[in-house]
């Protein structure tokens, strides 16, 4: 009996699903001699591996239930100020604070170490209550009391139904997978518990010194002084007020500038709007501007009188492929800083047309224009002096004055309208050949109508860019505001392709809370074209000057002029100076 009881493993504190028999070692024998089998417990493994997974599926389903639930929190609205707005918690890897502005971009702050954002998002401005906060000082010292409390409150609110949420959610979920109310209400007081904790963290954390180090996205990023904060060391309760206040004022600002902007003409369908931009200098939120005045203004083309990069390198040509996205045909001239490189890239979109001694008709009109012959890029290559320079600008201008005759006379009743070049400083092989001259370069704006008595208008844009890479920022080394983001809206009749209005758009460097715009209406009688009588006209065939542009062939960069950087007079713009009368010549400067 001994030997059974021993072979089917049953003994004190043991049941055969807990022992397996296996063959003795030598030397383990039963008082018969036979061989004693040995009991090992085999499933301890098991038990532990069960345990661990009732332990972990229950806290598994329960956390999916909370997330579920925290997804499902809707935001708190609140009124701030003339803003309606909402906040929203959002779980994430890093705990900052994101006030979201559309269309124009996001200002975000680090401001506490809790795994959490907090979204505010601007959802409609009062535009009546944002003018009065601009010019009441009553008004604002009333936010400044009350805004940091509705904010506060209106985050407490919605922490308060993220608990709530995550606690339903959890508990719910694990009702579903064992349908019992002790477990349920466990997994949900959990959720509750790990909420609170987080929302606790935030609350413990939170610097208010973070509000002032904003961090801008969007069209924002070029507003990098939106929030001109105080500097001062010592950071108070008061001073955060004062902090909430200020920042709700300006976006009240920047709101009220918006809406201020009056409806493009290019919303009557007998007209045809361009847009021109010119000198971006590397700045990529100038196409974030390009996209929202062409959404806002129904523009038909964008033209872009060149220096779109500043040095020329790869890295620069690969962030023009953004050209492409831009959803509008766009229409480009090299400037002295355009290399090969970024005209071959922008030449690959799908959008655009690259000119150089040519005519193309894009959104109705027939568009001349010609690349500047100097490469500033690169120092190393075909250096010249200035006045080289100055010459091989002008037998290029005249080089596109001849190609445009040629289309003209071609095309006798359906001339060129309009003509690109970067540079405006040596105009006499263009003047009397056609309605219109667009350049850049200047770094500023300037209009001169019926340009010498020859009756072509000749328009000067700014940069679009702020000339960031090309001394825009220079200004305020000095003390000052950098270069103001600038463009011209250009509205022609469909039928007989004349200019009869323009719009000049500022975005001053303060950001996009200065924007500003102002409309001319263009004389309804036009001066006959006629070229002057003193022009003189530069050789267009002299190798020595500049070579010959055979139509649509790029000129290499090695072939290119590049003046001395010696030798380049000095002119920096002023974005203040009024600009010139019609009469007035342009001045020379090498941006």
């Amino acid at each position: 009996m001994a030997a059974t009881s021993a072979g089917t493993g049953s003994g004190p504190g043991t049941t055969p699903a807990e022992t397996e028999t296996i063959p003795a070692e030598t030397g383990d024998r039963n008082d018969d001699g036979t061989a004693a089998p040995e009991q090992r417990p085999v499933g301890r493994a098991r038990r532990a591996a069960r345990r661990l997974g009732a332990l972990a599926l229950p806290v598994l389903l329960a956390l999916a239930g909370a997330w579920i639930g925290i997804l499902l929190t809707p935001a708190t609205p609140v009124q701030v100020g003339p803003l309606a707005a909402t906040v929203q918690l959002r779980p994430a890897l890093e705990g900052r604070t994101v006030i979201l502005l559309p269309p124009v971009g996001e200002v975000a702050f680090d401001t506490h170490a809790a795994p959490v954002t907090i979204e505010a998002r601007v959802r409609s401005v009062d535009i009546d209550a944002a003018q009065e906060l601009i010019y009441s000082s009553e008004a604002r010292s009333r936010l400044e009391r009350d805004a940091p409390d509705d904010i506060t409150s209106a985050a407490i609110r919605n922490a308060g139904l993220h608990a709530l949420f995550a606690t339903v959610g959890a508990a719910g979920m694990t009702a579903l997978g064992w349908r019992r109310v002790r477990r349920s209400v466990v997994a949900g007081g959990v959720a509750l518990g790990l909420t609170a904790a987080t929302c606790g963290a935030v609350a413990l954390t939170f610097r208010p010194q973070a509000l002032a180090q904003p961090q801008f996205d969007g069209l924002l990023s070029q507003a990098a002084t939106l929030v001109d904060l105080g500097q001062g060391t010592a950071f108070d309760y008061s001073s955060y007020r004062s902090t909430i206040s200020q920042f709700v004022n300006q976006v009240s600002a920047l709101y009220v500038a918006a809406d201020s902007l009056p409806q493009g003409l290019g919303a009557h369908g007998d007209l045809i709007t361009v847009l021109h931009v010119s000198d971006i200098h590397d700045n990529p939120q100038a196409f974030d501007v390009i996209r929202q005045i062409s959404g806002q203004f129904d523009v038909d083309a964008v033209v872009d009188t060149g220096d779109i990069v500043s040095w020329g390198t790869p890295f620069e040509d690969a962030q023009l492929s953004t050209i492409g996205t831009l959803g509008v045909p766009y229409v480009f001239v090299a400037g002295n800083h355009d290399g090969a490189g970024a005209v071959a890239t922008i030449s690959a979109q799908p959008n655009a047309t690259v000119l150089n001694n040519q005519v193309a008709e894009v959104a109705g009109l027939r568009i001349a224009g010609i690349g500047d012959p100097r490469f500033a890029a690169d120092d190393s290559t075909d250096a010249g002096d200035w006045q080289a320079g100055t010459h091989a600008i002008a037998a290029t201008t005249a080089m596109l004055g001849e190609t445009i005759d040629e289309y003209d006379a071609a095309h006798p009743e359906e001339g060129v309208d309009l003509a690109l070049i970067h540079d405006p400083t040596q105009p006499e092989g263009l003047l009397g050949r056609v309605p219109l001259v667009l350049s850049g370069h200047m770094h500023s704006s300037n209009i001169q109508l019926d340009r010498d008595g020859s009756g072509t208008d000749w328009m000067t844009v700014g940069s679009s860019g702020g000339a960031l890479a090309s001394g825009g920022v220079l200004p305020v080394l000095d003390g000052g505001e950098p270069l103001g983001l600038e463009a011209r809206l250009l509205y022609f009749d469909a039928s007989t392709h004349r200019l009869v209005a323009y719009d000049d758009v500022r975005m001053g460097g303060l950001g996009l809370v200065s924007v500003s715009i102002q409309r001319h209406q263009m004389p309804t009688d036009d001066a006959p074209l006629e070229v002057p009588e003193d022009a003189v006209e530069p050789p267009t065939e002299d190798p020595g000057v500049v070579p010959s542009v055979e139509p649509g062939t790029p000129v290499p960069d090695d072939q290119r002029v590049t003046p001395s950087a010696t030798d380049v007079p000095s002119t920096p713009a002023d974005p203040s100076a009024p600009e010139q009368s019609p009469s007035a010549p342009a001045t020379t400067s090498t941006p």
